[in-house]
């Protein structure tokens, strides 16, 4: 009885360590600009994370959300990028975040979570 409990312990602090090494990182790969770019339609389905800077805000539709465009962290561009109003993010331009993307049908990035850098 005595030798299961080091090994628990031992379990339960491996778990714990993989789960805080897990968190606050990118969930995706990270976003192919050039990629997307060159044919948006190519990534239809696909999830990444893009680390970028607010360039201003392009429209808002109340109780739908914002057209928003975003700067790649080192590009010089712009990308437009959707977040639904279910966010409640409150974005002002010059702030930097990771944004967890899927691209959509005609290449629409549409944001499912945001982390403020």
């Amino acid at each position: 009885m005595r030798t299961r409990r080091p090994l628990r312990l031992a379990f339960v602090l491996l778990t714990a360590s993989l789960f805080v090494a897990g968190c606050g990182g990118p969930k995706g790969e990270p976003f192919p600009v050039d990629a997307y770019l060159n044919a948006p339609a190519n990534l239809q389905g696909n999830r990444y994370s893009l680390d970028a800077e607010i360039d201003s805000q392009l429209e808002w539709t109340e109780g739908v959300g914002r057209l928003i465009a975003v700067k790649p962290l080192g590009r010089d561009l712009r990308l437009p990028v959707f977040i639904a109003d279910d966010h409640k993010a409150n974005l002002m331009v010059a702030q930097r975040y990771r944004f967890e993307v899927t691209v959509r049908k005609g290449g629409l990035l549409t944001v499912t979570d945001l982390k403020k850098l």
